[in-house]
């Protein structure tokens, strides 16, 4: 497999937090690191500063803040189907997140009655306010909340996102730290459930959470305003919300609609949760993992309309080797066909030729 080229170290001369070796999961979640150095603290403070700029910054919940001007200028009907308004060929990933089962828990808020509606809401709380946080610090975006879950995009016009290979990277390590919160929100799960003395509940994993988390790749997304105009004393104004329109896009969520079937067939050991990533063909593409890598195509979603069929494939990871381990986007590099062509390590190049010219005169 030919490998690629990619701007990935331009992307972290310019930022910090892509190099860090501490889990920023651990320190969203006010985990105690088990290591003590002088680094290691400076890292973890760093990283909590950075998180903490990127909760205080302006940001919305919808849309994308990179685009959201694009409703603001709209002012008629005829206005949403304008190019002018629109902005076509945006490259984005589309990662997908879904808590599973909360909708059969509040089922179970009465009879026999073990959870409240409240405590049901928090643990919800709990799981998105946590993605949310990750999301900023991958400077990604969060496209919708959707019931139990997100949609968050990663690239737009910001200079982290100049690199095609690094959105998949970074939608990689954002998927990765998602599926290491399951881990982190049974355990707090459980700890509950023993404080009602319902240990055995505990041990059985139907009563924990499960995550799935779906990623695709879309080179081709279309940008564009969505919504109606409202006529509030005289002055038109659009509601509604910017949204990115391709196949690819809506395929993420797709994904999931895989995931028992996967988990169920192609996962051994225990646990079987947290442990599933998903990924869209396109996504494949773009990564070129090495063969090592153990992706596997899973099914392919086949559709049928005017006349024609397409597919696109569907793959898995088991990824329980990966969490906690691919840290950064040279960790991701490592498990890639990927090749720095940066400014970066060109102007590094050359300096190495002069002093090598120096040093032979």
């Amino acid at each position: 497999m030919n490998t690629k080229g990619s701007k990935y170290r331009s992307i972290i001369s310019r930022n910090s937090r892509y190099k860090f070796s501490q889990n920023p999961l651990s320190i969203i979640l006010n985990e105690e690191s088990l290591f003590k150095s002088a680094e290691d603290t400076e890292q973890r403070e760093e990283i909590q500063r950075i998180i903490q700029t990127e909760l205080e910054e302006d940001f919305v919940v919808g849309g994308h803040t990179d685009f959201n001007h694009l409703l603001d200028n709209i002012q008629a009907d005829e206005n949403f189907f304008s190019p002018a308004h629109q902005i076509e060929n945006v490259k984005l990933c589309s990662v997908f997140i879904d808590l599973r089962n909360f909708t059969r828990r509040a089922l179970f808020v009465d009879d026999p009655g073990i959870e409240t509606i409240q405590e049901i809401a928090k643990l919800k709380q709990r799981a998105i306010s946590t993605w949310i946080k990750l999301a900023r610090y991958y400077q990604a975006h969060i496209h919708s909340i959707t019931g139990d879950g997100l949609m968050i995009l990663i690239g737009g016009t910001q200079p982290e996102d100049e690199d095609d290979w690094t959105l998949g990277a970074r939608a990689y390590l954002l998927g990765l730290r998602i599926l290491e919160s399951t881990d982190y929100l049974n355990e707090e799960l459980k700890q509950e459930l023993i404080k009602k003395d319902l240990a055995s509940f505990a041990n059985n994993h139907h009563n924990l959470l499960d995550i799935k988390v779906g990623v695709e790749y879309s080179p081709k997304t279309l940008i564009n305003p969505q919504g109606v105009i409202v006529n509030i004393n005289g002055q038109k104004h659009a509601v509604g919300e910017v949204k990115a329109t391709s196949f690819e896009i809506d395929f993420s969520a797709k994904l999931l609609g895989y995931y028992n079937k996967v988990r169920d067939e192609k996962i051994e050991g225990s646990p079987r949760y947290g442990r599933v990533f998903m990924f869209g063909e396109k996504y494949i593409e773009l990564m070129n993992f090495k063969e090592e890598i153990l992706i596997r195509h899973y099914a392919n979603y086949e559709k049928q309309m005017f006349n024609e069929k397409s597919s696109r494939k569907v793959y898995y990871l088991d990824c329980k080797e990966f969490k906690d381990e691919i840290i950064t986007l040279d960790d991701v590099a490592g498990i890639c066909n990927v090749y720095d062509n940066s400014e970066y390590i060109k102007a590094a190049s050359i300096d190495i030729v002069r002093e090598v010219k120096v040093q032979h005169g």
